[in-house]
């Protein structure tokens, strides 16, 4: 191919940052596999390992790029538009195929830069016009966050595809300094806001003492040396030798920039092992890997106390550097080439790309495998990668079942009870999957977790990074889970396994089976008088507001059939207590029968619950429950037809068996319609791609459905469809 890289500035700027280290590490990737590649940036520029093409100054080159593409790149099979605040449209200009590559969008970053009627130019340029030019031509972002900006301007998703800044990974991790170290590398522009590092660093100093050395160059540098106080060095930029140095022996980054398109700094830190603390914000919400790779934060006055925790706990300090190595393992120049070079073959009409799937990156037992096409009995799954979305990887023979383990502060209470669950497993012929879902636990959850799951295979633990809630807890878990059937339970076994099986085998004859107190012949032990009134009046609330005649909403010990358990929870609002109601009031809207089957209970000390103040936050959740109206989420999904096969039943299940991830599959229309929640529309095409291999007489597109389609009045058929799947 013959690509020609559109950029308003090469590495040689003085200014130049993550954005030209990705654009030069892309374009010799490309060049050295052989492409034919030129780099058209503003003045000054420097020799590459492909060609650069100085274009004139920071404003002219805009006017200048259709002439000199005219005069010189009119042969080019591609062009790669970097926008920077502004593009340079050059579909307006070029009929040949054109991408649109967006670090992040500007927003109120204009009014930093610019006076506020050159800012609202500028603003309206980005979010109106290029969306506009390039309304039939595909974007890459280099982030979900940024996925996610392009969308809410504008960008149909099913045109954005994310590729992510990789690393490159040293020989060998260095160590901590003696002496405490926290570093910040970057352009000291004001979206940086370096100055809340130096105003955190006052409060943070007295306590652990050290430097902090902030280094780069940019506009703000003369006023973060006039801000310096004690300890804090600004040695503006520095030479690549010596940045090495400072990110093997740094003990943390401090990075607190409002947002950013990836945060290359924070990979190239990680790849020496040295973690990050950033703020929850577009870009490094997505680089960092929140409570494995770095800690991120949401608030200012946050900022000096999570610095001064970390540089105090030194075994804290430890995990981060090795999560913050496994994170940049993930992260590879190659892939990120890999990547871009499939997205550039698609733009010029390439579309019969293989689906390449990343390896997971959490602590997980199991036998994976490299290669898709090492094995034709290979199945996919829908899991998150670290990556802030969900992707797909590889595993070998889904399970039978996949138990998810919600679990909270219970660091105390898994040595006794999770040995329980592992003998109960080992009993069961078929395969079990456990995943235990850490929900932001501040004891030794994870670490006794990891223990005890460390030679169990198809087991693994899942951090949250913060407390989110019940719901958000087993809601994650259902989305890594890979099993034919789903099933989540409380980690303080209060239920008897022995009922494991019948609630199980109820999934014969229903989609949804709950484990109950209430039912007939159901046993419970141990409840106190106020406990048992407070289950009483909130399962009375609970049926009042959804009509379910239902005897028991909460037990925690439900079971799913796979797809349709994929699909209920990607639908779940309720993050905390009261989330099996939302659960189980979707399930019935739909038309999924459930099944009450008795059990037996006993009530475990060390609940987390508390009478009191969550009775009357379950009571809100559930009014609010009953307030919410169904749909207005997203829903990936694929639409496949045939003018071959007449038969609606046989199209989907052709379409079922071929399909690499569980999701529920409906006859619709004149074909079938797959549903795949959890799976980013991004990956839809990608999907429709592999099925296309397989079933050639089937014409398959991807499509973005609004949930709320499926409890519309009108769709009664395709709630039919749903239930009787």
């Amino acid at each position: 191919m013959r690509i020609l890289f559109l950029a308003w500035r090469d590495l040689a700027n003085k200014l130049a940052g993550g954005s030209e280290v990705l654009i030069d590490t892309l374009a010799t990737g490309l060049a050295e596999r052989g492409h034919d590649v030129t780099l058209m940036a503003a003045n000054p520029t420097e020799p590459r390992a492909y060609r650069v093409h100085p274009n004139g100054g920071t404003v002219s080159q805009y006017a200048r790029a259709p002439l000199s593409y005219l005069r010189h790149f009119r042969d080019a099979d591609l062009v790669v538009d970097v926008a920077n605040g502004l593009s340079f449209y050059s579909p307006l200009w070029r009929r040949k195929p054109s991408i649109c590559l967006v670090n992040h969008l500007h927003t109120d970053q204009w009014e930093q830069w610019f006076p506020k009627p050159m800012a609202a130019v500028g603003n309206a340029l980005e979010q109106r016009a290029m969306p506009a030019a390039y309304r039939n031509r595909l974007f890459v972002a280099v982030s979900p966050s940024t996925a996610d900006g392009l969308e809410a301007i504008g960008v149909d998703r099913s045109r954005i595809r994310i590729i992510i800044n990789g690393t490159h990974l040293p020989d060998e991790v260095g160590t901590e300094s003696d002496e405490p170290l926290f570093i910040g590398l970057s352009r000291l522009v004001p979206h940086k806001r370096f100055e809340l590092a130096i105003q955190a660093w006052e409060k943070v100093r007295p306590h652990v003492g050290g430097r902090l050395v902030i280094a780069g160059q940019g506009p703000e540098h003369s006023k973060l040396v006039a801000a310096a106080g004690p300890g804090v060095e600004l040695p503006g930029r520095i030479s690549e030798a010596e940045k090495q140095r400072l990110l093997s022996s740094a003990w943390l980054m401090v990075h607190p920039a409002s947002h950013e398109g990836w945060g290359l700094v924070i990979t190239e830190a990680a790849a020496y092992g040295t973690p990050s603390l950033a703020f929850r914000v577009p870009g490094l919400r997505d680089s960092v890997v929140d409570g494995m790779s770095g800690i991120l934060i949401d608030r200012v006055e946050d900022l000096a106390p999570t610095w001064q925790r970390i540089a105090e706990d030194p075994a804290l300090r430890a995990r981060l550097r090795i999560g913050a190595r496994k994170r940049a393992e993930a992260c590879t120049w190659t892939s990120t080439v890999d990547r871009f070079e499939e997205i550039c073959e698609e733009a010029i009409g390439d579309s019969q790309r293989r689906l390449r799937l990343p390896n997971n990156t959490w602590s997980k037992n199991h036998h994976e495998a490299p290669v898709l096409d090492e094995a034709p009995t290979l199945e996919k799954t829908g899991l998150p990668v670290g990556t802030g979305r969900q992707a797909l990887r590889v595993v070998r023979d889904r399970p039978a079942l996949t138990i998810v383990l919600p679990a909270y502060n219970e660091a105390a209470r898994l040595p006794v009870s999770l040995p329980i669950l592992l003998d109960h497993v080992s009993q069961r012929s078929e395969t079990t999957e456990i995943l235990l879902v850490d929900d932001g636990s501040s004891d030794e959850t994870v670490r006794v977790a990891n223990e005890l799951l460390r030679t169990v295979p198809r087991a693994g633990v899942l951090r949250l990074g913060r407390h989110l809630g019940k719901g958000a807890a087993v809601r994650s878990g259902v989305a890594h889970a890979s099993g034919h059937q789903i099933m989540f339970m409380d980690a303080d076994m209060a239920t008897d396994l022995d009922y494991l099986d019948p609630l199980l085998s109820a999934l014969d004859h229903t989609q949804v089976a709950i484990g109950s107190r209430g039912a007939p012949g159901a046993v419970t032990n141990g409840l106190t008088p106020t406990s048992d009134a407070t289950h009483r009046a909130f399962n009375h609330l609970a049926r009042t507001t959804t009509g379910l005649e239902l005897m028991d909403f909460q037990c925690g010990f439900k079971a799913f059939r796979g797809p349709s358990a994929k699909l209920l929870f990607h639908l779940l609002y309720e993050k905390g207590y009261a989330f099996d109601v939302e659960l189980l009031a979707t399930a019935d809207q739909i038309g999924y029968g459930v099944t009450e089957v008795p059990v037996h209970w006993k009530a475990v000390r060390g609940s987390h619950v508390r009478i009191v103040v969550d009775s009357a936050a379950m009571a809100f959740q559930i009014a609010r429950i009953g307030r919410r109206a169904r749909g207005g989420q997203s829903l990936a999904s694929l639409q496949a037809s045939s003018v071959l096969v007449n038969d609606v039943d046989l199209i989907a299940a052709q379409i079922r068996e071929h399909l690499p991830i569980s999701a529920p599959v409906i006859p619709w229309h004149e074909g079938a319609l797959a549903m795949l929640p959890f799976v980013e529309p991004i990956d839809t095409e990608e999907l429709a791609a592999e099925l296309r291999t397989h079933l050639q007489e089937f014409t398959i597109q991807s499509r973005l459905l609004d949930t709320g389609l499926i409890f519309h009045e009108r769709e009664a058929r395709l709630r039919t469809a749903l239930a009787a799947n």
